[in-house]
């Protein structure tokens, strides 16, 4: 039976995507994000590459897919009324491009293109599995399916180093029998790393590029004020190198000027004789309820780590929890602990935690 895992591989990717930036597009429409010139410009590099391909895939169907499965079964309606989708989808992909180099200007049109796009689509991949699936699997023959994928890699060639880590990294099941070959697996091993870092300057907010947790701690407070009060504070970056032990700096970055999910900034630290500076971006910002953010990983910094505030009501005032998840490997977690961070952070988090009681109450109205 023929092998179709990397046709499905390619609609699992395409349906990731567009759902992803559905979703990105409604919060920046929204003012949920605030994505900077930096972001921007990080997202219409990725976005145009991602169009490309769905055009790419979208022409190879209609010069080279639908005349194969045509010579099978003879003239189909449902072929057709497949290719005239592309018809209507494709001008959608246009629209988006534009939108994005409108910038904030463009959020409104970005999110109404990309929402419809995604709707339009999700069906539209789901009636192509129905028809083509069947008919290759029944009528088409391997050596005939893999005379037809050269004929059009060849007329249609793709860029690999993007491709195959944005196919590969859509579906952990579907890629398995893809990844048999092994200079798929050897340039999937090459450009992963690289298309993560691009894949989070795009949308900012997305999971660190290892999600093991190697190290976590926990710290908590009352503190004699309301939460929205304690949120501003804390919420408010530039302010945590007044109560930090380790953190001595931080400033928005990439046009950011306060909290919200995406925004950048950028935070220096130190433990002992060491100095570091790290690339920040928020991922949650609840006011009144939770702010977290986490560092990216970034060369030399191959690490991420998650700090996050709960927040919530109490007589007389807000509990606060602090919590931090390190994503690291054995290198990072070795340093963590020859230079005793590991058991010194507890600490650390919880005369942070004091500090922010004792300055907000003092500086702010009981009860505010």
């Amino acid at each position: 039976m023929t092998d179709q895992s990397g046709y499905l591989l390619m609609h699992a990717a395409i349906r990731v995507e567009l759902d992803r930036l559905a979703t990105f597009a409604q919060d920046f429409a929204a003012g949920r994000r605030r994505p900077g010139p930096r972001q921007l410009t990080a997202l219409r590099a990725h976005i145009g590459d991602v169009i490309d391909m769905i055009h790419h895939h979208h022409v190879g169907e209609d010069r080279f897919l639908w005349p194969m499965l045509r010579e099978a079964v003879g003239p189909s309606a449902e072929l057709d009324a497949l290719s005239d989708d592309h018809g209507e989808l494709d001008p959608l992909m246009d629209t988006i491009r534009a939108a994005l180099q409108e910038g904030p200007g463009g959020a409104a049109d970005l999110a109404d293109a990309a929402v419809r796009l995604r709707d339009l689509m999700t069906p539209h991949l789901a009636e192509e599995e129905a028809v083509v699936v069947p008919i290759v699997a029944e009528r088409i023959s391997p050596k005939r399916h893999a005379a037809m994928e050269k004929a059009m890699r060849k007329a249609l060639p793709i860029r690999m180093g993007f491709a195959v880590p944005w196919v590969m990294t859509a579906d952990a099941e579907l890629a398995r029998p893809v990844l048999r070959s092994a200079p798929l697996r050897m340039i999937l091993r090459l450009t992963r790393g690289r298309y993560t870092r691009r894949l989070q300057d795009a949308y900012g907010d997305l999971a660190p590029a290892n999600p093991d947790i190697a190290l976590t701690a926990r710290a908590e407070v009352v503190i004699p004020v309301g939460p929205e009060a304690v949120y501003a504070a804390i919420a408010d970056v530039t302010r945590m190198g007044r109560w930090s032990p380790e953190c001595y700096r931080s400033e928005w970055d990439d046009a950011a000027t306060g909290p919200a999910i995406g925004a950048r900034f950028s935070g220096s630290s130190r433990h002992g004789i060491a100095r570091w500076t790290r690339e920040c971006v928020v991922t949650t910002a609840k006011p009144g309820e939770e702010f977290a953010f986490r560092t990216l990983w970034r060369a030399p910094f191959f690490d991420s780590t998650t700090w996050r505030f709960q927040l919530s009501p109490v007589p007389g005032g807000t509990r606060l929890v602090q919590t931090m998840a390190l994503s690291a490997g054995r290198g990072m977690l070795l340093y963590e602990r020859v230079t005793g961070r590991d058991r010194s952070m507890p600490k650390a988090m919880a005369t942070t935690l004091d500090r922010i009681r004792a300055d907000l109450s003092t500086h702010s109205p009981a009860g505010v």
